[in-house]
């Protein structure tokens, strides 16, 4: 016998009764701050190397274009961007002040030891101011009588000879010690094959006498010690050069 549950039609419901079902919208992605992100990762690297600074600049950049303004939903890869922004400023900031601060320390050694440089051939301590020209590994012992090394052989001895006449130090021996080279440029520091080096310009406080403005390339080394080592690549007698007035 039937019921009246069996026997009940099924009727569909419509409008009102069982509403519509509707799509909800995809969230788009925005590969952009994935990238952001990985960038922001590398620039950990800032911390390393100055040129690695470039990392974080490319992860702000990619940030940014992730941030820009969106409809709901929400795009998928929004807090990565956030994330790669954060990295990037704090590592970025860090490795620029990092490498600022090294970059200004360098410059204040490498002046000092180029008027120390001077001092010394103003003194005519011209075998003294060879050692200062070579490898720190290259140097001689500090307690060894320098002269009698350089008198021991014939090649050295020449060698000796031809710096100690050089014009240039000649007239640097007759300004004597003491002299108060000024700095007429800031000084260069850069990197070269991994090497820090310096490029100092010193003027002669008399502008009447030879050598009036003298340039000097500077090598930082470390020891076998660690220490850190300056040394004289270059110093020569600087002179401007003269530009013809352009012919219209």
């Amino acid at each position: 016998m039937s019921t009246d549950a069996e026997m009940k039609p099924i009727v569909p419901m419509m409008g009102g009764e069982g509403g519509f079902e509707t799509e909800e919208p995809v969230a788009p992605l925005r590969l952009s701050g994935f990238i952001a992100l990985l960038f922001g990762l590398l620039s950990v690297l800032s911390l390393i190397g100055y040129p690695m600074i470039v990392t974080a600049i490319i992860a702000i950049a990619l940030g940014l274009f992730a941030l820009r303004p969106w409809t709901d939903p929400k795009p998928v890869g929004i807090t990565p961007a956030k994330l790669g922004l954060l990295l990037a400023v704090g590592f970025g900031s860090c490795g620029f002040f990092i490498h600022t601060m090294k970059s200004a320390t360098l410059g204040q050694q490498a002046e000092y030891f180029a008027r120390q440089y001077l001092d010394v051939i103003g003194s005519g301590e011209f075998a003294i101011a060879l050692e200062l020209k070579k490898n720190a590994v290259d140097r001689l012992p500090t307690k060894m009588p320098l002269m009698e090394h350089y008198e021991s052989t014939e090649e050295t001895m020449t060698s000796f000879t031809e710096f100690e006449t050089d014009l240039l130090n000649q007239q640097i021996l007759a300004l004597g010690p003491g002299v108060a080279w000024q700095r007429s440029e800031p000084v260069r520091v850069f990197q070269s094959y991994g090497t820090p080096q310096a490029e100092v310009f010193l003027e002669n406080p008399d502008r009447d006498t030879e050598p009036k403005k003298i340039y000097l390339l500077l090598k930082c080394e470390i020891d076998p010690q660690g220490i850190v080592q300056w040394r004289v690549d270059q110093c020569r007698a600087h002179t401007e050069q003269l530009v013809a007035e352009s012919i219209l």
